[in-house]
């Protein structure tokens, strides 16, 4: 597929498919909205909708009036996932053949691809909402280069991380969140997260204002966020904490600051003149030192 070729109908599916299956969009989560995914997919609003209409008609998603896409549990993963391996492998066992490779080469071909996945370490990284847990997960993907599993704090009760995987990576305002989640803090990796660009933007085109408002479902996430915000922004912060203070009151508000694990209901954020929502990032001073740390944890752990 070419970068001026539109993906079609079934490769949007199939994608989306294969997300659900490998875990990025895990059982309960919420999907991005359709003018979302088709910017992401570099395809059109129509064909993401058509994707997903199939996926909900085939019970792997379901639609919630006014709240969105979620992806639904399902007990035939396994079944369905080695189809969908099974004709990656295929397509890309065909094109080989087409450029001249025995089935000898193949074979060991497979047998080292294999002993480099095996090798590679396993890292769960923690989060505490599905629009955060992927953009987080993406980050220390490509931070990495290895695949990263997604763990949802609400969903990780009862588990133990650093036994299931070789490197825990979470983002340092959640530290405290994963306490009874790991024995070995030593197989902790922190990881520092900063606002992204357009949200810091964002805080300096209000710098006008008096006051604003800041959202989160935590007390640490409001402190959180009133220290960041805090650094561009030189007026009056106040703060509301969803589950605690009404979000009703936030109706009127010229401006409110909202992180992703809000979730605001729409009616509330229609009523707002501008909401900013905080999108995270890895600190770039972090990041080309992350590989080095996980590679330090794995280690450590097969010593």
């Amino acid at each position: 597929m070419t970068a001026d070729i539109a993906p079609t109908v079934d490769e949007i599916h199939r994608g989306l498919l294969d997300r659900i299956l490998t875990g990025y969009y895990p059982a309960g989560s919420k999907l991005p909205s359709v003018r979302a995914l088709a910017q992401e997919l570099r395809s059109n609003p129509s064909t993401v909708d058509r994707a997903i209409g199939r996926l909900v008609a085939a019970g792997r998603l379901r639609t919630v009036a006014r709240r969105g896409v979620f992806v639904e549990p399902n007990h035939s993963e396994t079944v369905e996932s080695r189809s969908v391996v099974a004709r990656q492998l295929d397509e890309v066992l065909l094109r080989a053949r087409r450029l001249g490779l025995t089935a000898a080469e193949l074979a060991a071909l497979v047998g080292d691809a294999l002993a480099r996945v095996d090798a590679l370490p396993r890292i769960a990284v923690v989060e505490c909402n599905e629009r955060d847990l992927r953009q987080v997960q993406d980050a220390v993907r490509r931070a990495t280069g290895v695949e990263v599993a997604p763990v949802l704090l609400q969903e990780a009760a009862g588990r133990r991380l650093d036994e299931e995987f070789d490197a825990v990576a979470v983002p340092i305002f959640h530290l405290n969140d994963v306490d009874g989640l790991v024995a070995d803090f030593d197989r902790v990796v922190e990881l520092n997260l900063v606002a992204s660009p357009t949200a810091l933007r964002g805080l300096i085109e209000v710098r006008d204002q008096e006051r604003i408002v800041v959202v989160a479902p935590s007390r640490r996430g409001v402190q959180w966020m009133t220290a960041v915000v805090g650094q561009y922004f030189p007026g009056r912060i106040d703060a509301v904490q969803v589950g605690v203070d009404d979000p009703r009151q936030l109706v009127g508000e010229p401006v409110v600051v909202v992180n992703n694990a809000a979730e605001l209901a729409p009616e509330i954020i229609e009523r707002i003149g501008r909401v900013i929502p905080i999108e995270w990032e890895l600190d770039p001073r972090f990041q080309s030192s992350l590989h080095a740390q996980v590679a330090a944890v794995t280690r450590k752990r097969a010593s």
